[in-house]
């Protein structure tokens, strides 16, 4: 029987399909379990769509679980449930943006024309119809989808010799390397993103000297424009992230107090708290085998926990684990990692059980979601 399908369209499906099952499954939990009203569980559950995505040239069952850690982890799991409030309004915004940059790319022929459009119609319906709430819902949805964005530009444009066939999803053309050079969508994704995120939460900010980082690790070349509006954008993250934490929160910012040895064990301790201390080992396991393997991710990512992780030292407020999300969604990414490495090398200690050993050391990895599951029960 012939297919509906041609070859590119099936890899998509299965490129794409674990990650809106997770979603989907997060979802229901949302709706059914702890009551969340419908647009919030919407947008927590493409998070995790987002989340499972990145993680999926790790491998389908790595990804999945890796997607769930972060959903059932404590400072996700907290998003759910209560009333409606404002995140309808913003998620309505959003989408008019993006709805805008769809129809303006393709009647103009130009991406960075429809991402600039896009971009003004989602700040005037913000700005006018929310201000600046510093959602976390959306600086969620933001976060997941950078790390998506990220993660595959640097695995297909910095690939392994030996793993470029299985990391390349699409048939576009290859570098003598086997890599791919950064599509649009990565670059001009990745703008829109940030842009969205910093309009929402200027912290997100501390992201920029890793995007700029990634992107130039890609050698991918850019217009002019699209540099000066990154730098247009750095300037008003700077600008809000001074008014917002350095002038407005300045009695919670403690800026001396990273030279503190307490704060440093407060933060070990709210990773704990998170993925308890097995995460924090195979966090560890995992920056250390990415920076070996794929020195680009792995440096990419650890300049971003780093800014993170300053900015957690010398905060004091009360919603510090809520604004230090994209901390933990590095962290899972270094998690699913190892998990990788270590299935990897159980496989290898004996050829004749190479699934038995691979696949047990990934159920293993499924006790933790269940575990912080369960917490919630």
């Amino acid at each position: 029987m012939r297919s509906f399908f041609d070859q590119e369209q099936i890899r998509l499906i299965k490129f794409w399909l674990p990650g809106f099952v997770t979603g989907g499954f997060v979802w229901l939990l949302l709706l059914f379990l702890v009551s969340t009203p419908i647009v919030r569980a919407s947008g927590l559950a493409l998070v995790i769509v987002g989340m499972t995505s990145a993680l999926r040239r790790m491998g389908t069952a790595v990804a999945v679980i890796g997607g769930l850690t972060l959903a059932f982890s404590p400072v996700f799991w907290s998003q759910a449930g209560g009333g409606q409030g404002q995140p309808a309004t913003i998620v309505l915004a959003l989408i008019a943006g993006m709805i805008t940059v769809a129809l303006v790319i393709v009647i103009s022929k130009r991406t960075y024309i429809g991402v600039g459009f896009g971009l003004v119609v989602f700040a005037v319906l913000f700005i006018s119809q929310v201000g600046n709430p510093q959602s976390i819902r959306l600086t969620g949805l933001v976060i997941g989808w950078l790390m998506f964005l990220l993660v595959d530009m640097l695995l297909v444009t910095n690939p392994r010799p030996e793993d470029a066939p299985l990391l390349l999803l699409t048939g576009h053309p290859r570098n003598s390397d086997g890599s791919e050079s950064a599509r649009p969508y990565h670059t001009y994704g990745i703008l829109l993103l940030l842009s969205v995120g910093v309009l929402n939460d200027p912290l997100l900010t501390l992201l920029v000297p890793s995007i700029i980082l990634s992107i130039t690790l890609t050698r991918t070349t850019l217009s002019p424009a699209y540099w000066l509006f990154l730098g247009l954008l750095i300037g008003v993250g700077i600008l809000g992230v001074s008014t917002t934490y350095l002038q407005d929160q300045a009695p919670y910012m403690a800026l001396a107090s990273w030279q503190d040895a307490h704060r440093w064990i407060n933060m070990v301790e709210l990773v704990v708290t998170q993925f308890t201390p097995i995460g924090v080992i195979l966090g560890v396991l995992g920056l250390s085998r990415l920076s070996r393997w794929y020195p680009p991710l792995g440096t990419v990512s650890l300049i971003a926990f780093a800014a993170y992780w300053s900015f957690g030292l010398i905060y004091l407020g009360n919603n510090r684990d809520l604004l230090l999300l994209p901390l933990f969604a590095i962290q899972v990414i270094w998690m699913s990692y190892a998990v990788l490495a270590i299935s990897d090398w159980v496989s290898h200690l004996n050829p004749s059980l190479l699934r038995v050993g691979k696949y047990s050391v990934i159920v293993l990895y499924a006790v933790l979601p269940t575990l912080l599951f369960v917490k919630h029960l």
